[in-house]
């Protein structure tokens, strides 16, 4: 009865090794695949902010074909239609900015939380 007893607790305990073992790799695991996400989303970010880059130069490149198109107006038609374009290209510019910067910042907040 006795042998019985200490039989079982060293199954027991050998149980529990294993169990703590198997938590250990796995946390190990988790903890590798929270990196790999984190580095997904680091070369995710890297692409949509040189996909904008790409699509302001493409923006800007129309801009000055047009610009170049405007110098056959006369020049008080010229003026006006440049200050037209100046101002539709703040106004679409700072929202995308704004949206951009605001990614930029809530990536980073969930790097930081990441690390914590």
């Amino acid at each position: 009865e006795q042998a019985t007893k200490i039989r079982i607790e060293e199954e027991r305990q050998e149980w529990n090794k294993e169990i703590e073992k198997q938590k250990q790799e796995q946390l190990a695991l988790i903890k590798r695949i929270e990196e790999e996400k984190a580095l997904l989303e680091a070369d995710y970010l890297k692409i949509q902010m040189q996909t904008c880059l790409e699509e302001a130069k493409k923006k800007k490149e129309e801009e000055q074909g047009q610009l170049v198109q405007s110098h056959n107006l006369s020049s008080t038609d010229q003026q006006n239609q440049m200050e037209r374009k100046i101002g539709n290209v703040s106004e679409t510019r700072s929202p995308g900015e704004d949206s951009h910067r605001q990614m930029i910042h809530n990536f980073q907040q969930r790097l930081l939380q990441q690390k914590r």
